[in-house]
């Protein structure tokens, strides 16, 4: 269900048209159907020759639209920008877990691809989120099959929910320092007070962040991770890069590395692009997932963006 709207979200890419859309989507092979949840989608078609197509997805709940100074750049090099508002946290869907719930933007995603982007494997496909964003869009090619339609994937600060049994009761883990790049060597995992209760809320469980949860919810948390049975990680056609502002990291850093320790993608068969910043005084510093604060990291981003978002399938 599509309804146009007169104006669009702060954030959107120069003249953005918004339609209101309503999502509904089943659950996962044996659990109930999902609450439909609203959002707004903003579309903004280039006028210089269009050569792709690139979906933003804003951290956190994702209520608001993601633009972080790409949108308008992204525009006017040729590619379709659309950027996803959800009414309410995309990820809350009644205790029915964050996999789960992550079929409302794997579904939005494969809209824009036939609609947006015509099906075209003439154009690229690509998709930039960052905490949350990224999740969505992990989420989306590891369980939902959409590795098939995006060419290049860009996640920065996380996906924190690669493995929430870790962060859950980090006691879990038992192997090596998370080694993500040269400037951190052993990434944070284990969530903090506040992360713990969302994941409580996204799980239907109480007991996240706390000593000896029961082992019913240490199986539900590894079975809605990212990194979970049944998800595919070997993605011979889609390019992936990260992105970490590692100065007061938090839990996305480690957690995105139990990710990038899966992933084989269209890089080849070396360990994925990983690009970490440390923020210092002044307007080009980063802190915590902050790392497009960094100017060197906001310019590779684009650089990349605009060079490898291209037909690979």
């Amino acid at each position: 269900m599509l309804r146009s709207l007169p104006s669009c979200p702060t954030g959107a890419a120069t003249g953005a048209n918004c339609k209101e859309i309503t999502v509904s989507c089943p659950g996962l092979p044996g659990e109930p159907d999902l609450p439909p949840l609203k959002a707004t989608l903003g579309v903004a078609t280039p006028t210089a020759p269009l050569v792709g197509t690139i979906i933003l997805h804003a951290g956190g709940p994702g209520t608001s639209f993601l633009n972080a100074g790409f949108a308008d750049d992204y525009l006017a090099d040729g590619f379709n920008v659309v950027q996803i508002a959800w009414a309410t946290d995309w990820a809350s869907a009644d205790g029915e877990g964050v996999k789960s719930a992550a079929c409302r933007p794997a579904t939005v995603f494969d809209y824009v691809f036939r609609v947006v982007q015509g099906s075209s494997r003439s154009i690229g496909f690509c998709g930039q989120g960052i905490s949350g964003g990224g999740a969505a869009l992990g989420y989306s090619v590891a369980h939902y099959g959409l590795s098939d339609e995006f060419d290049y994937v860009v996640i920065a600060a996380g996906p924190g929910v690669s493995r929430m049994d870790y962060g859950c009761d980090p006691s879990l883990y038992t192997g090596p320092p998370l080694n993500l790049c040269p400037l951190l060597t052993d990434a944070p995992y284990a969530y903090t007070a506040g992360t713990a209760n969302k994941v409580n809320t996204w799980e239907g469980t109480t007991t996240c962040g706390t000593s000896n949860p029961p082992e019913g919810n240490i199986e539900l948390w590894a079975a809605g991770s990212l990194v979970s049975s049944g998800g595919n990680y070997t993605y011979p056609q889609t390019a992936v890069r990260w992105f970490f502002c590692v100065t007061h990291p938090n839990e996305s850093t480690g957690q995105g590395e139990f990710l990038i320790q899966q992933v084989v993608p269209r890089n080849g068969n070396d360990p994925p692009d990983v690009n970490c910043y440390s923020g210092s005084s002044g307007p080009d510093s980063c802190s915590g997932e902050g790392v497009w604060q960094d100017q060197n990291a906001f310019n590779l981003t684009l650089t990349k963006m605009l060079s490898l978002c291209q037909p690979n399938h």
